[in-house]
């Protein structure tokens, strides 16, 4: 039997996680996001610790998963669900006990240990957290997974526009040494394609002004790339291709949603100033 070729692959897996991924936040609503992206945040944190691994390093993986899913549904309790700010006081205990466990461990380089096991809660986890108020702006709006749909769009449409114009226009790179591919004929592409998505949607998703989508283009592509960039950082550090395997054709799930890690927080305080 032979064996499927990698676009095939690539297309077959997107069009399932896109499937997934629509029935979740859209049919099984508060509790399909919570399910699909606190398990997106475990992986996502897994695959930052081992590449943190393959820089010679020992985080604390088990306090980190604790504190980064305590988090995510912590605040996915409080905005969802009404439910009281207490149920963050666990991801509060959780930050300051991964100090005195260091103790314990007897691992070299307990300061490096310690910094890059914060550093998977402020690159993964908070980003993944602060997502719960992108799909739920505020309790006026509420959950309205329409509105996230078309904003991760804005992101999806950068890449798309993006590779074409990079493919067909290409010349100047944009950050050579860390991604060779990128060009600064490519990133304007991606951000038009990503402004005309941004236009149409204002006529129909009214949570925002035609004003107001247009700025929130511009914050989410360009912190967008930057997200993209910096993984690439990570990634070339460690001598990895890949943060895992776990999606066929696309690497693993950081892979995926790089440029969503650092969108996130822009677009919440953009969010927050003007809703």
């Amino acid at each position: 039997m032979k064996k499927m070729p990698d676009l095939a692959v690539r297309i077959v897996v997107g069009l399932i996680v896109f499937g997934i991924f629509l029935a979740l936040i859209f049919l099984a609503k508060e509790i399909g996001f919570l399910i699909l992206f606190g398990f997106a945040l475990l992986v996502g944190l897994h695959e930052f610790y081992n590449l943190v691994d393959m820089g010679g390093y020992k985080p604390q993986r088990l306090t980190g998963y604790l504190l980064g899913i305590s988090m995510f549904l912590g605040n996915g309790m409080m905005t969802f669900f009404g439910y009281s700010e207490k149920f963050l006081l666990l991801p509060l205990l959780c930050l300051f006990l991964i100090l005195p466990i260091e103790l314990y461990r007897k691992r070299p380089d307990p300061f490096t240990n310690i910094a890059h096991g914060f550093l998977g809660i402020i690159y993964v986890a908070i980003p993944l957290t602060l997502l719960i108020n992108v799909v739920h702006p505020n309790d006026e709006i509420g959950y309205n997974p329409l509105f996230f749909a078309a904003w991760l769009q804005l992101i999806l449409s950068s890449d798309s526009g993006a590779y074409l114009a990079g493919s067909a226009f290409g010349k100047n790179k944009l950050f050579e040494r860390i991604s060779p591919k990128k060009s600064w004929e490519g990133a304007a592409g991606g951000l038009a394609m990503s402004m005309a998505f941004a236009v149409g949607f204002s006529f129909f998703i009214d949570v925002l002004t035609l004003w107001e989508w247009i700025g929130l283009c511009l914050i989410t592509v360009v912190s967008g790339i930057y997200g993209d960039l910096v993984e690439s950082l990570l990634k070339r550090n460690v001598g990895a291709k890949d943060s895992g395997t776990l999606l066929p054709g696309h690497g693993g799930v950081l892979d995926r949603i790089d440029s969503i890690l650092l969108a996130t927080p822009f677009a919440f305080v953009y969010l927050k100033i003007f809703l």
